[in-house]
């Protein structure tokens, strides 16, 4: 480890390389720096991977402080008798070596990484050494050659007091009047993990805490169900998970079903937004997008042999037979199913927060002869006042939405558009008016959304989750 700060290291001895397990005082410094973070709702991390297009870069200690900037660290875990009798030196052009440290790399790969996610960012970096089994008295008594390159106010002690830590860190970045944000820094660097800018969120937005330990928990059983209410960032996390694996291994190969077409293609949009904003990349051929529909093609085979991981998004919209044989034959590749409610037995991780907001929605009565006229009414009222809004008009009967059309089409001189479980982005685009069925809304979420039901429906909470903004309940008195 201590190799990698300086290019030229000469000892009388041997060093080791074994581990040293963690003492009373390393864990209680560990904790101060975490409390130290949470004190100003900031930010800590230890083993941080930083993922900067094709370079991954292992970091020991990052800490993120909105009054101060970033601090990163190299945790040095060498006892005092390995370093006694030994000389360091920075290299030189006659060493042929480059003259940059790790370290300095490092900081040039966190100032790149902010920068090519936010185009531009000034926030500070400051680097400093956990020395984890060395007091300040036996770094005082090493060869000078260690004072001259590393000054003890960048050095964190294993006897340093509480006091004296914080002023270390207080020194080394000046207070800000201004605080920098947590979701622009944090965000940026943990940018596989963020929830893309929105106009409400111009920076994007941090996963929750239950969110982020389940992308920090490794998928070690054969099947893992993640369950959750609607809104509780099942889709969010599936295709994050996934992102997470390829990047730490990238000969991965994933296969993410969708129940319907347009599922899958709204996923794979997000993941290349993902790359695109966040600086990262991932090999797009290791992702495969298939419905239950397209698990007999001979393409669907072929992946299904090579993949290692496969992923089912709205697994409680797909046939239980299919989910069966999907089980069966999943030997020897890591399945994970997302669903309001378990759908087989395995382990199953329960998420009980919300990042989406429920739609407000209101309920409109009529006579049941009176509902396309009342839609009609109210739909053309929506354009009048918003004509660029999306648009979803939702019924429980399929057979009706091609009489609903043509009324649609006449009275709002419009071409709206059926959406079928076929339906594919490739051809058509969701910007008009669109008429569906429940069981082609997976992976939807239009800004107002009109359900038409002549019976009060069981199903009300998933059809109206798919509205981001409105939803209107168009019901028989």
């Amino acid at each position: 480890m201590f190799l990698s700060f300086f290019n030229r290291f000469k000892s009388k001895k041997p060093l080791s390389t074994e581990p040293i397990e963690q003492n009373k005082d390393d864990l209680f410094q560990k904790e101060f720096f975490q409390t130290i973070a949470q004190e100003v709702n900031g930010a800590f991390f230890e083993n941080f991977a930083l993922y900067h297009h094709n370079a991954v870069t292992p970091i020991d200690l990052l800490m993120f402080l909105p009054d101060r900037g970033i601090y990163f660290g190299e945790k040095i875990t060498w006892t005092f008798d390995e370093l006694k009798g030994a000389h360091v030196e920075r290299s030189s052009k006659q060493s042929n070596k480059s003259p940059a440290t790790h370290l300095e790399n490092t900081q040039w790969r966190i100032q790149k990484k902010l920068e090519d996610v936010l185009s531009f960012d000034s926030t500070p970096i400051e680097r400093f050494f956990w020395m984890t089994h060395m007091s300040e008295h036996e770094f005082d008594t090493l060869d000078s050659s260690f004072q001259e390159l590393l000054p003890k106010g960048r050095l964190i002690f294993s006897n340093d007091s509480k006091k004296m830590i914080r002023e270390k860190f207080e020194a080394l970045s000046t207070l800000q009047k201004e605080p920098y944000s947590k979701v622009k820094v944090i965000g940026s660097l943990l940018s596989h993990t963020l929830l893309l800018p929105n106009p409400s969120n111009p920076f994007g937005s941090l996963l929750c805490d239950e969110q982020i330990r389940f992308l920090d928990t490794p998928l070690e059983t054969p099947i893992t169900q993640l369950c959750g209410d609607y809104g509780s960032g099942k889709s969010t996390l599936l295709l994050r998970k996934a992102i997470q694996i390829l990047l730490d291994d990238p000969t991965k190969k994933i296969i993410i079903f969708t129940p319907t077409k347009l599922g899958g293609e709204l996923l794979r949009d997000e993941l290349l937004a993902l790359i695109e904003y966040g600086a990262f990349s991932v090999e797009l051929a290791s992702f495969s997008f298939y419905t239950p529909e397209q698990s007999n093609s001979a393409d669907y085979r072929k992946h299904f042999q090579d993949s290692t991981h496969l992923f089912c998004d709205d697994a409680d919209r797909m046939k239980s037979a299919f989910i069966e044989t999907l089980r069966h034959e999943s030997k020897g590749r890591l399945l994970l199913v997302c669903a309001l409610e378990p759908v087989v037995s395995s382990c199953t991780v329960k998420l009980i927060n919300h990042y989406r907001y429920d739609a407000r929605h209101h309920l409109v009565r009529c006579k049941e002869n009176a509902i396309l006229m009342t839609l009609l009414s109210l739909l053309r009222k929506q354009l009048t006042q918003s004509p660029t809004s999306q648009i979803m008009v939702v019924l429980d009967d399929y057979e009706m939405l091609k009489e609903y059309k043509i009324a649609i089409d006449e009275y709002l001189h419009n071409n709206c558009r059926i959406l079928t479980p076929a339906f594919s982005l490739q051809y058509q685009n969701l910007d008009d008016v669109i008429l569906t069925t429940p069981e082609c809304l997976s992976g939807l979420s239009i800004q107002h959304l009109y359900l038409i039901s002549a019976v009060e429906n069981h199903d009300y909470p998933y059809i109206l989750s798919r509205a981001s903004e409105t939803a209107t309940i168009i019901s028989v008195a």
